[in-house]
């Protein structure tokens, strides 16, 4: 980060959206449970089943938020923030160990449909679900915006879809009331089906982070124009970037005058640095300066239009 108060403050913001995605998933169990007891409904065992992989992912996602929020150790000279990556992949399997569950239990309940006994409490609770819920994805939103944490994206991503969840609950006890009771087992299928999803989408952001994949062709377009904006850079190659946690790392080769001045070259790098750092204030910036000379430009890849196409 920029400061210790922006690290501070990352620290916070993060922490608490953390803490309250486990709070709201403890709460949404201890409900559903009482109230998949009392009623039998199997899409209220369905979210019931949800909200425990929620804790279990949430647990594991703060977990990693505080072990990401360490400094760079000897052995961790980039420090740790890819173990947010690793808590989204873990809730990837979470997630999509819970939606085979649902899948599987919502076949068995349109094969042998059941009446939902209490309906008008199952129908309470899942409205109070979606309410709690929303808060929460707001919260989630305003700590994303502000901070960019992989591990709350994931977080808000699969609460995001627990909305929709707990509407397919509120459609299917609707249904099971007029007498559709075959719509219990098959929105829990559903809902299975959806979670299923975004396990999907979830651990396929962990890996491409894991991977180190460059940043977005917008972030891509402004670090070029930067470079660019500064006189007597002749052009740039091997350009490589790539984000972690709350860290954006960019590296390349600037080509330069081979007469130029040392300490001019050198406040040439700076000034190109601090035009990057406007829209990347917290990126960590490695510029290696290079020649004019035909060799330079041997065996090398060019970046040198805000036009590139980089994803």
């Amino acid at each position: 980060m920029n400061s210790s108060v922006e690290l501070q403050r990352y620290k916070k913001l993060v922490m608490i959206a953390g803490g309250a995605s486990v709070a709201t998933a403890i709460l949404f169990i201890i409900i559903k449970l009482v109230v998949w007891i009392i009623s039998s409904s199997t899409v209220i065992f369905a979210s019931l089943t949800d909200s425990i992989f929620d804790l279990l992912a949430s647990l594991v996602n703060l977990l990693a938020l505080k072990f990401s929020l360490a400094p760079p150790d000897k052995e961790h000279r980039f420090g740790h923030h890819k173990s947010q990556a690793l808590a989204s992949l873990a809730q990837a399997a979470f997630i999509g160990g819970s939606s085979v569950l649902l899948v599987v239990h919502g076949i068995e309940r349109c094969i042998h449909p059941q009446g939902v006994l209490y309906l008008d409490l199952a129908i309470i609770v899942s409205v109070i679900s979606i309410v709690i819920t929303v808060l929460l994805v707001l919260l989630q939103t305003y700590v994303y915006r502000l901070t960019r944490s992989e591990a709350i994206s994931a977080d808000r991503l699969h609460y995001l879809s627990d909305v929709t969840l707990n509407v397919g609950v509120l459609l299917a006890l609707a249904l099971s009331y007029y007498g559709y009771l075959w719509a219990d087992g098959l929105f829990a299928s559903l809902i299975g089906l959806f979670i299923m999803k975004g396990a999907y989408v979830i651990g396929f952001r962990a890996v491409q982070t894991l991977l180190d994949k460059s940043l977005g062709r917008n972030s891509i377009k402004k670090i070029i124009n930067a470079i660019h904006s500064v006189g007597d850079v002749k052009s740039i190659h091997d350009l490589k970037t790539h984000r972690a946690g709350p860290m954006v790392y960019i590296q390349g080769h600037l080509v330069l005058d081979g007469n130029m001045d040392l300490f001019k070259a050198h406040d040439i790098v700076d000034e190109i640095e601090k035009r990057i750092r406007i829209d990347f204030p917290d990126a960590e910036i490695i510029l290696h300066m290079e020649p004019d000379t035909q060799s330079t430009y041997e065996d090398v890849v060019f970046f040198d239009s805000a036009e590139d196409k980089t994803e």
